[in-house]
Formats: C-alpha cells, structure tokens, sequence
C-alpha cells in the first residue's frame, strides 16, 4: 500500500537526494521539452540546403538564420539562468516551452528570409531556457555520484530530438516542404507543455526555489562575473568554447557538403545526418561502462581524437558512402566529450548551479553562432574541406588539453 502515495509525495529540492519516482516522472516531462528544443537547434543541418534554394542565396548566406537562432539562445542564458536560480527551475522551463512553440509556428509562416531569421532569433531566446535549467535542475536534486548517469540517460532525449530535427527536416523538407517540420516540432512542445502543467499541479515543489525569498535578481547577474573569476569556471568555458566552434562550426555544413559534393536529395540528406544521433545513442547505452573504464579525462580525450579522426576523413574521402559511418562516429566521440563538460558544469559553483550551466550554455551558443558565420565564409569561397580539416585540428588540440588539465576533482571521479 505505501507505494501509492509514493508518487504524490512533494519534492524536496533543498539537497540532492536519491532519484524518487517524482523526479523521475518531472525529469521525462522535461525530457519531451528537450527533444523539442534539440529538434529545432538543428534541424537547419538538413533544410538549410533547402532554404537557401528557395530563396535564392548561397548556403553561407543561408546559414544566418542557424547563426541568429545560436547566438540568442547563447546570449539569454545570462537572462534565465539567474530568474531559474531565483523563480524556480522548472517554473522557468515550463513558460519557455509555451514562448517556444508560439515563435516555432513563427517560423513555419515566415515567408522572407530576413522575417525567417527573426523568428529564429525569437526562438532562439525562448528555447534558451530549456536543457541548461533542466541539467542544472538535475543537479539540484540528484546527487554527484549518480549524476553523471542521469544525465547521460536525460541526453538520451536530446539525441533523440537531434534525430527528429534531421531526418524530419530532411524526410518532411523532401516531401512536404521544410515548413512541415517546423509546424510538427511546435506540435510536441505542447505535448510538453501538458505534461508539466499536470506535473507541477501534482507536485507543486517543483516551482520552488533553493534560494532565499529576499534574493535579488541583481546579485544574481552580478554572480556571473564572480562565476567567470574561480579557476574551474574559467577552464570549463575555455574548454566548450573551443568544443563548440570547432565541432558545430563545422557540422552544420556536413549536409550541404552532401547535397552540393554528391548530389543527395533533402530526405537523404537527412538520413545520413541520422546516423550521427545513433553514435550519440551508442555512448548512452554503454555511457556505464565507459566512464567506468576511462574515467572522465580520457573518455573526453578518446571523443576529441573519434571526432577529429571522422572529420579529417569526410574532408578527403571522393565517397559519399563513407560519411555513413564517420557521421556516427562523430555523434559517438561527441558525446563521450560533451557528456564529461556538461558533468563539470553541474559541480564547477554547486551554489549558483543554474547560473553556472547558463553561463556553460552561453559560451557553447555563442561559439557556435561564430564558428557557423566564420565557416560560411570560407565554405563559399572554398568549399567544406578547409573547413573540416580546421575543426580536426582545433578538436585534437582540445583533446590534449582536456587530458593534461582536466580539474583533479573530476578526474578522479
């Protein structure tokens, strides 16, 4: 009989506690929401081909409208991290799923690139709030030695929405227009947008904050420069900075190299993107046993060296058919990197956790606003290749220094 009233027990979210049969509930709501917002990040990697055809620009100009949605939804994790800190997390997520899908339907009917580009922005903003407070979240009421366990899984969904983004972009660009895949993604941020009403109606702790009532919103911005000032901080943005910009700088032209190099259509396109999210799901399967085996130092060194091996090889490769599996590779050693500098996010300042992974998105956004605009400029001019042999380069320097300088307290997780 005591499992009944199991699931309606309130939350505590004053210290991180063993995962309950609540939070788990709480964290698939969040889940649906992340899917969405993976979906819409990047399903330009499969349209974006497409979009700049129908409006008659080159993929470099095309690419702004991925630049405009990278660079607002970097910038306003300094606006949400500090109002979940002092809101309430998943308060904070739940309003930014409602502003998500209204500007998601936005781009559906834009019928400009400029008004295209806008709507992005827009979306960009509101999506900024979803996956940073939802790891942080997760750091707040799951303790360190499971954390890194959850949120490999939480990724899962993540992976999962990457997949929807580029085979839908793809499949539904192919056949029913690259506005489709725009309407069915707002379509799922209801879905989520249910789910956690009903939750937060059932667990109304959810809403509530770890932090005292009299905070100010002005001491919580001011924290990030005090954030920026502790060494652990400063290295694990120096570290996603580099990640970013090298890695999605680079892979948001993957699908263009496949249409303008090999001549694939949008819906295989999106297929062959696909097999990136399959490499992703691969670490989460055995995400256990390889953090158990290499620790996280070397299972972020051994993702750089995967991801500079793949892309090294689709910048030389004359065979289209070998970008199958250097995709999924990529999407494994992807994980296996970034899946060690989300963990170092959620523990680098334990007191200003929200703040401190919105500051960690920040820097991966707007990385990755800077390294799409500066690849298309060389892409227009010389093709994909530089750009791909670049972001090898720049990923085994990561590498190295992931290996030498990862902070002793992960290390030795």
């Amino acid at each position: 009989m005591a499992t009944t009233s199991e699931p309606s027990r309130p939350l505590d979210l004053g210290e991180a506690a063993p995962a309950t049969a609540g939070v788990t509930r709480a964290l698939f709501f969040l889940a649906v929401a992340s899917f969405s917002g993976a979906a819409t990040t990047r399903i330009m990697d499969a349209i974006l081909p497409q979009i700049a055809h129908e409006f008659a620009v080159t993929i470099g100009a095309a690419a702004f409208v991925a630049t405009a949605y990278a660079f607002a939804y970097g910038l306003f994790q300094l606006v949400f991290g500090p109002l979940g800190d002092r809101y309430g997390k998943y308060r904070i997520i739940l309003l930014a799923c409602a502003g998500s899908a209204l500007t998601t339907l936005a781009c559906a009917f834009s019928g400009t690139l400029p008004g295209l580009a806008a709507a992005r922005l827009l979306s960009g903003m509101m999506a900024a709030a979803i996956v940073p407070l939802s790891i942080a979240w997760v750091g707040d009421v799951v303790p360190g030695d499971e954390r890194q366990q959850v949120l490999a899984r939480f990724m899962s969904a993540q992976i999962m929405g990457l997949l929807a983004g580029q085979i839908g972009g793809g499949v539904l660009g192919e056949y029913f227009g690259w506005r489709s895949a725009f309407l069915l993604i707002a379509a799922v941020y209801v879905l989520a947008i249910a789910g956690m009403l009903f939750e937060v109606i059932r667990n109304p702790a959810l809403t509530r904050t770890k932090h005292a009532a009299d905070a100010s919103l002005r001491k919580s911005f001011a924290a990030f420069a005090g954030l920026i000032r502790r060494p652990v901080v400063r290295f694990v943005l120096a570290m996603v900075t580099i990640e970013s910009f090298a890695m999605f700088g680079a892979f948001t032209y993957v699908g263009a190299s496949l249409r303008y190099r090999f001549g694939f259509d949008y819906a295989s396109v999106g297929l062959y993107l696909a097999v990136y999210c399959a490499g992703g799901l691969t670490y989460v399967l055995f995400s256990r046993r390889l953090i158990g085996w290499l620790g996280p130092a070397r299972l972020s060194f051994w993702g750089t060296v995967l991801v500079a091996a793949t892309y090294a090889a689709i910048a030389v490769t004359p065979f289209a058919e070998a970008y199958l599996p250097a995709i999924a590779v990529m999407g494994l050693g992807f994980y296996m990197l970034h899946n060690t500098l989300q963990t170092l996010a959620t523990q680098m300042a334990p007191d200003a956790r929200g703040s401190a992974v919105a500051l960690f998105a920040t820097f991966y956004f707007l990385a990755q606003a800077v390294g799409v605009y500066l690849a298309g400029l060389v892409i227009d001019r010389h093709g994909t290749s530089p750009v791909f042999l670049a972001a090898a380069g720049l990923l085994l320097v990561l590498g190295f220094l992931l290996l030498r300088a990862m902070p002793q307290e992960l290390r030795n997780r």
